[in-house]
């Protein structure tokens, strides 16, 4: 039927989580090499989060550090010197040492080059000089490869180079697997990293050790060095990591065996226990931590004698470069400057304690279904609800998914993606919000959009969400209320054309509102040339003082610029009067059912609009109330006024004139001290000495209102002195 086939067309929740979700399920099992650099980044958050845990205390590493090379010269160091530290090792009787450091060249053909770059031109003494250097080492050479024959569990550590060019190949024939099952030259051997050469130990060296391992890793597209190869091809052989060739030493009677299947390499056993593996051979490292996580111990320490009797007994010892200048440096999820021998440690470590990060093949296939599960399920639930609960629902599935598969790598090291579920969420969610939005919110739009013709925007936002806030009432609530009036209007609009009048005043109250409302106060009402401007309603705000006071300060700042711009077209400069109050007043709507209006009432409102009043009596612009001040805190700078008992008022009330903004307030701290003086001296009679001041205040400031004021009135004083109950406040009997 036709109609069945428009509702089909027509999108539902369910329908966009179908789309969504079966979109972001064949992005996963297909892959996106951007979304998985930010699973990458997320799997190293995750494990910074379970935290730092203890190195094997059977890994030990040796440290050529900065120390080391302070006391025994630049790296590299002679023959002599790491012959002399395999024998201090070896005394110790470790179960293994393994060194992530490669010796491939000759000493003697160093020392020849040496001799080559000091002499142009060698005579006999020359030669003799040179031949001494080449016996030395050749000696040393000898000496070394005594010292790794006799310690007998030394494994050398070597490196493939995967380009032609420039390389050597010393050691040809390299220890391997014990047991390697699988077709030789299958599909699964040629999932396998190919090594064209390699760059090994001296010939003699690889003879005298017991094991050889390679140490390369294999750099994510980051940069940042997340697993290591367990094998690579290398001839005819399956060689073998430091790591694993440091196993094979340090527990000979444990095999080491290497499977294939079709699809690439199927296991990796180190005796019974399985290493889970990647088709290419490769396993995650689960770090245990930023460098130094595992014991070191300074060479320097080894070569002077202070390794103590059972420090190295047993253990699996790396010697290792860590020195600043010539560290083996790289960027691991917890160290941006984590030392490679440190990475060989992590893998000992895993292997050792069968602590592994699992991601099986499977995972793609599953989290691709999961995907698509989440998506749907939320879907479902979506269309039946909205809004707040729509949220938390979504927010409750991903975090009980972030929980999960947290608990899954903690408790069994299997590797989960939480990118690609977490887009199924915040996709899915946003979109059907959306759709219920366009949806379901059009006729609230419609209503918003009514109210906006007779009310400011937030408040018809407000209303259009909140109908219930039409019934009559308010509610008692501390704000801050502003007045705002142009001095002499009824004078200069006289003067004006009626056309020119209207221009000007609503230029004014436009640029003056547009302040207000861009300070997120609420414009109460116009009243003539005068603004009504209340902050704190209809919605709380922490800071309402604050604000207000900004708004006042902005809007004279605002104002000197348009007189500006109207003293160009001829028309006559405007003087505005502010006033602030902060306290307790009424808010909600007023009026009738037929017409309502949401404003504020009560006394302290009223006291606002005196305190505007004020500004001209003083030659101010701004005044404000001791709440207005105190509430508002540092945001402003002010001085003291005066204590008034307006009209209606039985208690004085202390009065402020806001100066300028915080920023500002290194410039007024003279001006605000020297009134300050004047008007306590004022207050206790000292006419002479106030004077004094508020000339001082004058001669920083010479058009300054208050002290012209205050001068005035000091004079007063003088001819006709105040009686004893005179108390410094000041009466005012009008409105």
């Amino acid at each position: 039927m036709p109609g069945s086939h428009v509702n089909w067309l027509r999108l539902s929740p369910l329908r966009i989580a179908v789309l969504l979700g079966g979109l972001l399920a064949v992005v996963r099992y297909q892959g996106c090499a951007y979304l998985d650099e930010i699973d990458l980044r997320a799997r190293d958050y995750r494990l910074v989060q379970r935290g730092v845990q203890p190195g094997s205390a059977d890994i030990l590493i040796v440290a050529v550090d900065d120390a080391s090379l302070e006391q025994f010269g630049r790296w590299p160091w002679s023959r002599a010197v790491m012959a002399e530290l395999i024998d201090r090792l070896a005394d110790g009787e470790p179960g293994v040492i393994g060194f992530d450091i490669v010796q491939s060249e000759s000493t003697a053909k160093r020392d020849i080059e040496l001799v080559r770059q000091r002499f142009a031109a060698l005579d006999e003494g020359m030669w003799k000089e040179l031949r001494g250097l080449l016996d030395q080492g050749a000696a040393d050479e000898e000496r070394l490869v005594e010292a790794v024959r006799r310690s007998g569990r030394t494994v050398l550590g070597y490196f493939f180079d995967f380009d032609r060019q420039g390389a050597e190949n010393h050691a040809p024939l390299l220890p391997s697997y014990n047991i390697v099952q699988g077709s030789r030259g299958s599909s699964g051997e040629k999932r396998v990293p190919l090594a064209l050469v390699v760059k090994g130990n001296l010939p003699d060296l690889t003879a005298a050790a017991r094991g050889a391992g390679y140490f390369n890793f294999v750099p994510d597209d980051d940069g940042a060095y997340r697993r290591v190869p367990l094998t690579i091809r290398f001839a005819e052989q399956m060689t073998l990591p430091l790591s694993l060739a440091m196993l094979q030493v340090y527990r000979p009677q444990v095999p080491l065996a290497l499977r294939f299947a079709e699809f690439g390499v199927e296991t990796v056993r180190f005796g019974p226990d399985a290493i889970p593996v990647a088709e290419d051979g490769e396993m995650l490292i689960n770090y245990r931590g930023p460098q130094k996580t595992f014991r070191h111990i300074s060479a320097a320490e080894v070569l002077n004698g202070r390794l103590g009797p059972d420090v190295v007994r047993g253990k699996m010892v790396l010697v290792g470069v860590t020195a600043t200048a010539v560290a083996d440096i790289r960027v691991t999820p917890f160290d941006g400057t984590f030392p490679g021998v440190e990475i060989h440690a992590n893998v000992l470590d895993n292997i050792l304690r069968r602590d592994f990060i699992m991601r099986p093949e499977w995972t793609r296939l599953a989290e691709a279904v999961l995907v698509f599960f989440l998506a749907v399920l939320l879907g479902i639930l979506l269309h039946y609800t909205g809004g707040v609960v729509a949220a938390l629902v979504a927010t409750i599935l991903l975090v009980v998914y972030l929980l999960l598969s947290q608990w899954a790598l903690l408790s069994s090291g299997l590797l989960l993606s939480v990118i690609y579920p977490g887009l199924a969420v915040t996709l899915t969610y946003p979109a059907i919000a959306l759709q219920q939005y366009v949806v379901v919110e059009r006729k609230k739009r419609k209503t918003q959009e009514a109210f906006e013709r007779y009310l400011n925007p937030s408040m018809a936002r407000l209303v259009s969400e909140h109908p219930e806030m039409l019934a009559l009432g308010g509610d008692k609530r501390e704000l801050t209320v502003l007045f705002s009036d142009i001095r002499g209007f009824t004078t200069f609009s006289e003067q004006l054309e009626p056309e020119v009048l209207v221009e000007l005043l609503n230029t004014f109250l436009g640029e003056m509102t547009d302040i207000i409302l861009g300070r997120e106060g609420m414009l109460d009402k116009y009243i003539g040339d005068a603004i009504m401007a209340v902050w704190g309603a209809p919605l709380a705000q922490p800071d309402h003082a604050a604000r207000a006071c900004r708004a006042a300060l902005a809007m004279a700042s605002r104002l000197a610029i348009l007189n500006q711009q109207w003293q160009l077209r001829g028309w006559p400069t405007v003087e505005i009067g502010v006033g602030l109050n902060t306290g307790a007043m009424v808010v909600g709507n007023m009026g009738s059912v037929r017409r309502l209006s949401y404003t504020v009432i009560g006394d302290n409102v009223n006291l606002g609009s005196r305190l505007e009043g004020l500004n001209k009596m003083y030659g101010t612009r701004i005044i404000a109330s001791e709440a207005t001040i105190a509430a508002a805190g540092d945001a402003v700078v002010a001085r003291e006024l005066d204590r008034v008992r307006v009209k209606g008022r039985r208690l004085p009330v202390k009065i402020f004139e806001i100066l300028a903004p915080a920023e500002e307030r290194a410039a007024w701290v003279s001006v605000v001290e020297d009134f300050a003086s004047g008007l306590a001296a004022y207050r206790q009679r000292q006419w002479s000495q106030a004077v004094t001041a508020f000339e001082a205040v004058l001669a920083l400031r010479k058009d300054d209102g208050p002290a012209k004021h205050y001068l005035q009135r000091c004079h007063d004083m003088v001819a006709n002195p105040p009686d004893a109950k005179w108390d410094g406040v000041t009466i005012m009997e009008s409105k």
